[in-house]
């Protein structure tokens, strides 16, 4: 479990690299859980951070920027600021240091270190393979695929045996540093037990290919984009973040980024913990992808942002579910809820013999706080839930018949808490200040003073 009070080192949040240019709802999901965790650090006064972690290697780019490298620094620049700004539509806050970018140069040149050093200690090797080869479009799967024809062109694949660097996956020792992790929830560990059908080699280099990070393995070779994304722990160790990594993918990210990762990175690189949640399904109960058109636009239409991040963080970790279910509705209600009951608890001038709401709140707050330190979202929504229904249905009508007494450590709890959930609100009140204690008949309490004693 992360302790999320305040540390020497911060806690670091890693997504999987992903292309920046075609957000969709299950990535979302994924930076939602992350920056839910940051805002959780912060609640507890410890202290964690986000940063970007965008593949911009893609082979769908190369028609169009092959030979122009200027051009594709110029569109690399517009993607990531769009996505960052799409981001922040939903409260997510990307760190501007330790950005995980495989178009900047220095990132790239920590990259080719790690490989260099995987090369010298022997994890990656220069191997013979056999594989499935399309001469045209210079792609090679490996000889288990079920496919025998190229997704890209539809030529017939042949087989051919050939010699490269590969990075050889054992997965009995990719299970045993798996198990070294804590998992959330904690049946993910064995659903990435279940990857008994993986090839045990992942090839290093791809060549013929433009655009990526270039091997210093072999001339005219770029790293394969899987093997770059999942070194992220590696890097960050480089660049000095020495504090736990906390991760999180979908289910569906497992055999693609998960294995390389416990495959590539050495036990002093790998995260503390590895959060996994469910897949995105369309209304035909098919995995949401932006292979097959997936987008921003298969959330709930006409919804805000925040509504939907809310309703995603209150999803059962590791269950699959469809996008036009997102219970958005209930999130729009606690909310309304939560604006509501800290307008009239702010409007209340505190009071001697007062409903004392800090005391009163303190075992509510803190189950929703036992969930968030377990990396329990859904719980801890649900906890929220209900606590902001207790004080708006039990305690502001007893409010009105007693007064207050004390509010300010409750209205912060709720106010950060809302956050973790939603995301900066502009709608939120501000927290009043400057009031002060009266006595039951409305007087100034710090000036009322007892009556003086009969001297005889």
């Amino acid at each position: 479990m992360i302790a999320w009070e305040d540390r020497e080192t911060s806690t670091v949040l890693l997504a999987p690299p992903s292309p920046p240019g075609a957000p969709h709802l299950g990535g979302i999901y994924t930076w939602a859980l992350l920056d839910a965790a940051r805002r959780t650090a912060h609640h507890f006064g410890g202290a964690a951070h986000l940063p970007q972690s965008w593949n911009m290697s893609s082979r769908r780019l190369e028609p169009r920027f092959g030979d122009d490298p200027e051009g594709f620094a110029r569109y690399c620049q517009r993607a990531v600021d769009n996505a960052v700004s799409t981001l922040a539509g939903f409260g997510i806050v990307v760190s501007p240091h330790a950005a995980l970018r495989d178009d900047d140069a220095s990132v790239r040149a920590h990259v080719q270190a790690i490989v260099t050093e995987l090369a010298n200690r022997d994890v990656v090797r220069y191997l013979a393979a056999e594989e499935k080869w399309c001469l045209s479009c210079r792609i090679a799967l490996p000889p288990s695929a079920a496919t025998e024809h190229c997704f890209t062109c539809e030529n017939p694949l042949r087989l051919r045996t050939t010699r490269d660097w590969f990075l050889p996956v054992d997965l009995d020792e990719v299970f045993r540093r798996a198990a070294t992790v804590k998992w959330v929830p904690g049946f993910g560990i064995r659903r990435l037990r279940s990857l008994t059908d993986v090839h045990p080699l992942i090839r290093v280099g791809h060549p013929q290919r433009s655009l990526g990070v270039p091997s210093p393995l072999h001339d005219g070779e770029i790293l394969d984009p899987r093997l770059v994304a999942a070194l992220g722990p590696s890097l960050l160790r480089r660049l000095g973040l020495n504090g736990p990594i906390v991760a999180a993918a979908g289910f569906d990210i497992q055999r693609k980024w998960l294995l390389t990762l416990l495959a590539a990175n050495q036990p002093g690189a790998l995260p503390t913990m590895i959060v996994q949640h469910g897949t995105l399904l369309d209304t035909a109960g098919r995995k949401l992808s932006r292979y097959t058109g997936a987008s921003l636009a298969d959330a709930p239409a006409d919804v805000e942002p925040c509504l939907v991040r809310a309703a995603l963080l209150s999803s059962p970790l590791g269950k699959d579910f469809r996008a036009v279910a997102l219970p958005t509705v209930g999130a729009s209600r606690l909310r309304e809820k939560v604006l509501n009951s800290l307008r009239y608890i702010g409007l209340q001038q505190p009071r001697t013999g007062g409903i004392d709401l800090d005391a009163a709140c303190d075992e509510w707050f803190d189950e929703v706080e036992s969930h968030l330190r377990n990396f329990d979202m859904s719980r801890a929504y649900a906890g929220f839930q209900r606590a902001v229904l207790s004080v708006s249905s039990t305690l502001i009508p007893m409010i009105r018949r007693q007064g207050i007494a004390s509010f300010a450590a409750t209205y912060r709890r709720i106010v950060s808490l809302h956050g973790i959930f939603y995301g900066d609100d502009p709608r939120l009140p501000r927290m009043p200040v400057g009031r002060e204690l009266l006595d039951a008949d409305g007087r100034d309490a710090a000036q009322v003073r007892a009556p003086d004693r009969d001297p005889s």
